[in-house]
């Protein structure tokens, strides 16, 4: 027996000692979701894209032959042109391939912060219904203790069966929230557990910090970085830079042309060789690029409008969700610190006096009522801030909770940081 008992003493130590962290956890995610080789495939096209952008254009080699009977005037043109770059449309394209690099960059670090915090309200919600778990067994030993106080006093032969089966059956509805709760944990570590391609993981550091605390942290680590504001700005410099790039195209950049002309008249051997340079100018009446300039400008103007508009709305919808989680968070603790420990005292003197047969059945089932709703408050309350704590984060952070907080969060966010893949030149 002392060997057994020193067995799982030391099984739990190491379950404790090795149990996942939530920084542990999210290394293995990114890991993971890694294989899906997204950042590899969108920095190889950027890198791709700026090693076309400094490439020089083709020069155009032509031959033309007029005449190939003896008795005819015959002439050979052969003609080599290349068109001349005066307006700086390739030092353009570099630029904007510069800037679409810096974007893939900016792009991975939003993606990482957004991933952790879909991470994040995957682990608070599996600590919830843990600490939801300790607030259901707690609930469990009350009508325990309950429950045996009835049947003393039911062999006591003061109470009747029916007050007996009452007890009873409130500690039986217990149970069942017990193991519904547990069954839940164990559903939940399994899906958390997919997101680094795991089955199961049963070991989990699920300590929780103040929701308050942890929310104005991550907002100020949020506004610190301002990942969400910079990459609208880089948009809209990327806009600016396509419509420099559209202007240095549409500027009437020359075509050098040199050749060497040979002539023969017909029915005579001598032979008459001329050089020939020239230059072709377009002339850019119709096509100026001007629509494209237009949507592009269309397109920054837009980015500019809506970070005015991100910074202007946030600063005040954060505001406002920060005093509302301070409402939550003083209820929380209200009910947790003053009123539950109240009416654990009350249930317990009541029980004490049930004993002694100075209180009625009534008395103690109203006092465990009681207790077990404030419990029940206890972990909606918990519930409440923590969403409350993650939904002003994701504000902070720039993205929607209905894509952070939902099962399939990982395959969203993915989808839009991948939605650029297939438009990729």
């Amino acid at each position: 027996m002392l060997f057994v008992a020193c067995s799982m003493a030391t099984s739990m130590a190491y379950a404790a000692d090795h149990s996942l962290s939530f920084q542990q956890a999210f290394k293995k995610v990114e890991q993971y979701q890694a294989q899906q080789g997204l950042w590899q495939a969108r920095e190889s096209i950027a890198n791709a894209q700026q090693q076309q952008s400094r490439l020089w254009e083709n020069p155009t080699l032509s031959v033309q032959q007029t005449g190939f009977a003896s008795s005819q005037d015959r002439e050979l043109e052969v003609n080599l042109s290349k068109k001349l770059d005066l307006f700086g449309e390739r030092r353009a394209a570099q630029h904007l391939a510069k800037l679409e690099l810096s974007q893939v960059q900016l792009d991975q670090q939003l993606y990482r912060a957004q991933l952790q915090l879909a991470l994040k309200y995957r682990w608070v919600q599996l600590a919830v219904l843990q600490q939801e778990q300790q607030l259901t067994r707690a609930q469990l030993k009350s009508s325990q203790a309950l429950l045996d106080a009835t049947r003393l006093r039911y062999r006591a032969g003061s109470i009747s069966q029916l007050d007996l089966d009452r007890g009873l059956m409130a500690h039986i509805e217990n149970q069942q929230r017990d193991q519904q709760a547990q069954q839940t944990i164990q559903i939940a570590k399994r899906q958390l557990a997919h997101w680094w391609g795991e089955t199961n993981s049963d070991a989990f550091d699920l300590q929780l910090e103040d929701p308050l605390s942890s929310a104005e942290a991550a907002i100020q680590q949020h506004q610190q970085n301002n990942l969400f504001v910079r990459s609208l700005q880089l948009q809209s410099q990327q806009q600016l830079a396509q419509i420099q790039h559209f202007r240095a195209q549409a500027r009437p950049n020359p075509t050098l042309v040199v050749g060497m002309v040979r002539s023969q008249t017909a029915n005579q051997k001598n032979t008459e060789q001329q050089l020939r340079a020239g230059v072709e100018i377009p002339l850019t009446i119709f096509n100026r690029q001007q629509y494209a300039q237009q949507m592009a400008q269309s397109k920054a103007d837009y980015l500019n409008h809506s970070q005015q508009r991100y910074q202007q709305n946030t600063e005040r919808l954060i505001a406002t969700a920060l005093l509302e989680l301070r409402n939550l968070n003083q209820q929380l603790s209200l009910v947790k610190d003053q009123q539950i420990p109240l009416s654990e005292g009350i249930l317990q003197k009541t029980l004490q006096g049930f004993q002694a047969g100075k209180y009625a059945m009534s008395d103690v089932q109203q006092a465990n009522l009681q207790l077990q709703q404030q419990r029940l408050q206890q972990a909606q309350l918990l519930k409440n801030v923590w969403q409350k704590a993650l939904d002003t984060e994701s504000l902070a952070l720039g993205v929607e909770p209905s894509v952070v907080g939902t099962e399939d969060a990982i395959s969203q966010i993915q989808q839009r940081f991948s939605a650029n893949l297939a438009g990729a030149q």
